[in-house]
């Protein structure tokens, strides 16, 4: 069996979330910008033309804001090996995610922080 492993990618999925140890930063939300990667067996979807076979990228995109916003991490770092853990635990035919985030406010001058991690199954 021949396993045809492609990437699906959500880039710049930017909203407002609590990340940060700093007290200003536990009470206003700030911008966080995310890229996600998943890798899976496209196979499936490919033969069958059936999203049923691959990941709705949409609703990943949903679920990924809704866990970052309820959980309001303190590090970037926490928040990329949180989330990447959690698809590959709510998203199964997933086999690795990459997450990064970008916090553009927090540091004047620059187009911000960024932090990344690669979660292979």
């Amino acid at each position: 069996m021949v396993v045809e492993t492609g990437k699906i990618t959500i880039r710049d999925l930017e909203f407002n979330c609590i990340i940060g140890t700093l007290p200003y930063e536990r009470e206003n939300m700030q911008p966080v910008v995310l890229n996600i990667s998943v890798w899976l067996d496209f196979s499936l979807a490919a033969r069958n033309e059936d999203l049923a076979h691959s990941i709705d990228y949409v609703q990943l995109a949903d679920d990924v804001q809704d866990f970052v916003c309820r959980s309001s991490f303190q590090l970037e770092e926490t928040l990329v090996v949180e989330t990447a853990k959690y698809i590959l635990n709510h998203y199964p035919k997933t086999l690795a995610a990459e997450v990064s985030v970008r916090k553009p406010l927090a540091i004047p001058q620059s187009a911000g922080a960024e932090s990344s991690i690669k979660v292979i199954r």
